[in-house]
């Protein structure tokens, strides 16, 4: 009987220091940038395209080459690829004041006068931390195929926290949105 005792409280002991890591959330930020001011013409921003390699859950984070490694306690607020559809009418919605920026498939229906489409080609930390950002960006009018093309290719440096990941991930959507900012002006 004592023995028992003892390995119930040995193990009640154990089980009382053991807690489970804090689980957080992140998203990408709109960064403020350089007014355009805008046409007043109305703005469909599509879905954003990504690898299926990056459209994960978990946040991104330094590794060996040919690795998606992701934090294990660190995920993503929402699909990445809304996210980034959301965080990209905003800033455009920012840079372009006078026009209006609709998010494809959201609530409302007007019709724009421009889409903009944009596939995402890499955007991770490489084994340094460092996260480049590659992507194909796309605008035209709604009414031709006359489609205006550009490639985006920036690098900043990431760290190695989910937090820093983030806040880097956010500054290069800031800086392509630039970018889609004169395509539209």
């Amino acid at each position: 009987m004592k023995r028992r005792l003892i390995l119930v409280s040995s193990c009640a002991a154990l089980l009382s220091g053991c807690t489970s890591a804090p689980v957080y959330s992140w998203q990408i930020a709109a960064e403020t940038g350089p007014v355009r001011g805008g046409t007043g013409i109305r703005v469909g921003v599509r879905s954003i395209g990504l690898p299926s390699a990056l459209n994960q859950s978990g946040v991104p984070k330094p590794g060996i080459a040919y690795a998606a490694n992701t934090f294990t306690n660190d995920s993503w607020a929402a699909p990445l690829s809304a996210m980034l559809q959301t965080t990209l009418v905003r800033n455009l919605t920012q840079r372009l004041p006078r026009d209006t920026i609709l998010s494809d498939g959201g609530a409302i229906g007007a019709a724009p006068d421009k889409i903009v489409e944009v596939q995402v080609l890499t955007f991770a930390p490489d084994a340094s931390g460092t996260i480049t950002l590659t992507a194909q960006l796309a605008c035209r009018p709604t009414t031709s195929q006359n489609w205006q093309l550009q490639n985006f290719n920036a690098s900043t440096a990431g760290g190695k926290t989910a937090e820093t990941i983030t806040a880097a991930m956010s500054k290069l959507w800031g800086q392509m949105s630039d970018q889609l900012a004169t395509m539209l002006s």
